[in-house]
């Protein structure tokens, strides 16, 4: 007895291919995401060695929008520096003092200096 040669249909020939095509589409999906993490990584490890910030390296940094941080620069109510007049840089250290700023109290202090006030303390 001869063996048959294995004829495949379309059909099958057809599914066989838009499995393996994907198959590479995730392939490739998955090696875009883990390269926009490179790319993320490197970006936060350029900016945490960073001492002098550009106009969008603020912005990365305290999640601010660009329209809100120029908003805020042409108000002067963040400090900044613009030593060739054109464009803007920032102290990093400045920057996270003005984050720090306005500080809430948590419960308990105010609850404490309620305390204290009601004690006569704060009078």
């Amino acid at each position: 007895m001869q063996a048959r040669p294995m004829v495949t249909t379309g059909a099958k020939m057809a599914a066989t291919c838009t499995a393996g095509r994907e198959a590479s589409i995730l392939k490739i999906i998955k090696m875009d995401n883990f390269i926009e993490q490179l790319n993320r990584i490197e970006r936060n490890t350029l900016l945490a060695a960073k001492n002098v910030l550009t106009f969008d390296d603020v912005a990365l940094l305290t999640g601010l929008s660009k329209s809100h941080l120029y908003k805020l620069t042409s108000t002067r109510q963040i400090p900044y520096y613009k030593p060739s007049g054109k464009n803007v840089y920032f102290d990093r250290k400045e920057v996270e003092d003005w984050l720090r700023q306005n500080r809430a109290n948590t419960e308990q202090e105010a609850q404490s200096g309620a305390a204290a006030f009601l004690a006569g303390e704060g009078l």
